[in-house]
């Protein structure tokens, strides 16, 4: 450890680089969250270890201790997760889930061979939206900022090998830059971000050179919400840009007094 405030005993995963949640040892004795060991393998079938690649050996019937495990949590999900503290006999998705899921039929029935990103700022929102689609036999990848580089690469080979996984899950901040995604086609954007320029970032995962396909983009807001104010935000931050950076005096002459006090005092 290298941090003098934890303790010497705390264990933590190869994956997530988190303290290990419900934690199994490998054969060759690297520890990791049950639930992140479970995801990784199953986006890559026979995998190597994360931490010295390799051959992943594990008996995920035994935690890091020797016991066994007496933690009862969700498949593939860590047990911090949204999912392992609600009542999923109860639970309901969302508007914005449901539209979701409409959304990807379409995508599917006008294209197989079309995938799509979906991005949110709230990772347990992205946890909900990934249970709802394996409920509904969508196969589907997810990355998140706490992911460790074997466990996104892991991620990311699978969305593009796999002609069966078509949706990637992503932070948007972890996966908003930095990615050539063009296997895909789609992006979806559950919520509005306060910067469009990061919005714009995230969509450019996909339009980028070596795309193929037309590029759809879908934005899910909630009418009568403060959804609706970010989006107005939005068009006042566009003005701002294009009046000073972009020298639009047209632009500048859009924006009140009342305006530039919203954004600026």
């Amino acid at each position: 450890m290298v941090n003098g405030d934890k303790n010497d005993d705390e264990q933590v995963c190869g994956i997530c680089n988190d303290p290990a949640e419900d934690p199994v040892v490998t054969a060759c004795a690297h520890v990791f969250c049950k639930a992140c060991l479970i995801d990784f393998s199953a986006s890559l079938g026979n995998v190597s270890c994360p931490s010295c690649s390799r051959l992943l050996t594990v008996d995920l019937t035994t935690n890091a201790d020797g016991g066994q495990s007496s933690k009862t949590t969700l498949k593939g999900f860590k047990s911090s997760s949204i999912l392992n503290r609600i009542q999923l006999n109860d639970f309901q998705t969302s508007t914005k889930i449901e539209a979701l899921r409409e959304e990807i039929r379409f995508m599917v029935e006008r294209d197989g061979s079309a995938k799509g990103i979906v991005f949110s700022q709230f990772t347990s929102f992205l946890d909900l939206i990934k249970y709802s689609l394996h409920k509904s036999s969508i196969k589907c990848v997810q990355l998140v900022g706490s992911m460790s580089l074997a466990a996104r690469d892991a991620a990311i080979k699978s969305f593009t090998e796999d002609p069966d996984c078509k949706i990637f899950l992503m932070s948007l901040k972890a996966g908003g830059v930095a990615l050539n995604l063009t296997v895909a086609s789609h992006v979806f954007l559950m919520d509005p971000w306060w910067n469009p320029a990061v919005e714009r970032q995230a969509q450019d995962r996909i339009h980028r050179i070596g795309q193929c396909k037309p590029i759809r983009i879908v934005r899910f807001v909630i009418e009568n919400t403060i959804e609706e104010r970010i989006l107005k935000l939005q068009e006042k931050k566009e003005l701002v840009f294009e009046g000073t950076v972009g020298g639009s005096t047209e632009a500048l002459g859009k924006l009140t007094e009342a305006d530039m006090r919203f954004l600026f005092v």
